[in-house]
């Protein structure tokens, strides 16, 4: 059913009406210190997932395989197509935690902003679409389409275990659509809508040189690994920055013509917004204006995530390291295979005479896209452009990844992005915040999206 112009209305109002109360139980929710590897306080996520769903009203099961956090399963509604929106309650680490104006895990209102560790990523974007059913109900009634939350303990670790807990009950996989984990507006609240994610690869490089470290009086005679190493990092990119090791490419789908329209119909103050947040007066290789855009998404991509050996604490320690280390991610689009980008830096390493520097994989998932014309996209647009009152920027993926290939492929279900985080959120940074207006958004255009869903003429798989 779509919605009556009073009928929005009124749930506009219990929106408005329950803000505040909602804020707090987001603060209370951002309490939790779920990073990866804290398998005290993912538990405690998930516990306090699966109780808020089951305060919805939506039946809860959590599902469970050895060696990872839950996956908490909710479902609510009992319309004839159901949408998935995909989300986690795991937190990148907070750290370094010296660079917060307020301990991450004790969250702060300042300005009109929630800040703390997964304010936006994801907490503050899930709990929208929890409100968004909640203000549904008690505004218009029932649900016109069956609402499945799948919220995972891994998304920020890789989803290594999604793959599993999705196998325990098949039936999950099955669905009309399927709502990736959050969606923007840009700096003059413009709302920004995309159909994917792109995949990646983490990898780790590890040398050793020598079988102990040593005084540092000794280098002129000892290797020092992260010498080694850092020779070798040298030769993955050009003197601009650019990624310079072969293959990168390899399997890669070219562009559509409907995705490159997409693009060139796309604001350009994007990266305006880009620049005015990381301060930065010009792009790698002096990319611009839609040849960044079409970077940006279409582009394979080569980061230094870090790099350590030796002694880097306050106190110096004159030692030459036998040992040096770097992790590195790669984002890939459709048709990528994640083995294939290891292989190419391995044949990198090879080819440049670094055959002892070994490779760690870390993790991989591949890209999964949605068609900028497809109707699920197009009415997210519709529905963020009904709140917010300005045509929304529709693009084809988001820069990062999502784990929506593992959700999506089998039925080759269509997702889209959808709500109102911002490019000044910091996700994964220090003081990492969400507007408390913008909730309120998220939820306005959750629930227009749920009643122009059960609408649609029809929905179509993916091609």
């Amino acid at each position: 059913m779509t919605a009556t112009d009073d009928q929005l209305a009124a749930l506009d109002r219990v929106v408005a009406e329950r803000l505040d109360g909602w804020t707090h139980e987001l603060i209370e929710f951002l309490a939790i210190p779920s990073e990866g590897g804290d398998a005290v306080a993912l538990r405690a996520a998930a516990d306090w997932t699966a109780a808020r769903l089951r305060r919805l009203g939506a039946s809860v099961e959590v599902l469970e395989v050895d060696g990872a956090p839950p996956l908490v399963v909710g479902e609510i509604g009992d319309g004839p197509r159901t949408v998935t929106a995909v989300q986690h309650y795991d937190n990148q680490p907070a750290s370094p935690l010296e660079l917060w104006t307020t301990p991450p895990y004790e969250p702060a209102v300042r300005d009109g902003r929630v800040y703390a560790r997964g304010a936006t990523d994801n907490k503050g974007e899930f709990l929208p679409r929890v409100w968004a059913v909640e203000a549904w109900l008690a505004a218009i009634g029932p649900l016109p389409c069956r609402v499945r939350y799948l919220v995972e303990g891994q998304e920020e670790t890789g989803s290594g275990a999604l793959d599993a807990l999705l196998g325990l009950r098949p039936g999950l996989r099955e669905a009309d659509a399927a709502l990736i984990e959050g969606g923007g507006l840009d700096f003059e609240g413009r709302p920004q809508v995309v159909g994917g994610g792109k995949g990646i690869v983490v990898l780790d490089l590890r040398v050793r040189t020598m079988a102990h470290d040593a005084h540092s009086s000794l280098t002129v005679v000892l290797p020092n690994a992260g010498h080694r190493l850092i020779a070798a990092l040298a030769t993955f990119w050009d003197a601009d920055g650019r990624p310079a090791v072969a293959g990168l490419a390899a399997g890669k789908r070219a562009p559509t013509d409907d995705q490159l329209a997409a693009i060139r119909s796309m604001d350009l103050s994007t990266l305006d917004d880009i620049r005015q947040d990381w301060q930065v007066s010009r792009f790698v290789g002096g990319l611009d204006g839609y040849d960044a855009l079409e970077a940006l998404t279409f582009q394979t991509t080569l980061n230094l995530q870090g790099l350590w050996a030796g002694h880097t604490e306050a106190t110096p320690k004159t030692v030459t390291p036998a040992e040096a280390n770097a992790r590195l991610d790669i984002r890939i689009v459709p048709d990528q295979d994640p083995s294939a980008m290891i292989a190419a830096v391995r044949r990198h390493l090879d080819d440049h005479g670094f055959g002892d520097v070994e490779i760690i994989p870390r993790e991989g998932e591949p890209a999964w896209w949605t068609p900028p014309s497809h109707p699920l996209v197009r009415l997210a647009a519709r529905a963020s452009e009904d709140v917010v009152g300005m045509p929304a920027s529709v693009g084809v993926s988001m820069a990062g990844t999502v784990p929506m290939f593992q959700v999506c492929a089998a039925n080759r279900v269509p997702a889209t992005t959808l709500g109102a985080a911002r490019d000044d959120c910091r996700a994964h940074a220090p003081d990492e915040n969400i507007r408390i207006d913008d909730l309120g958004i998220a939820t306005r255009i959750t629930a227009r999206f749920l009643g122009g869903f059960a609408a649609l003429p029809e929905v179509p798989r993916v091609p």
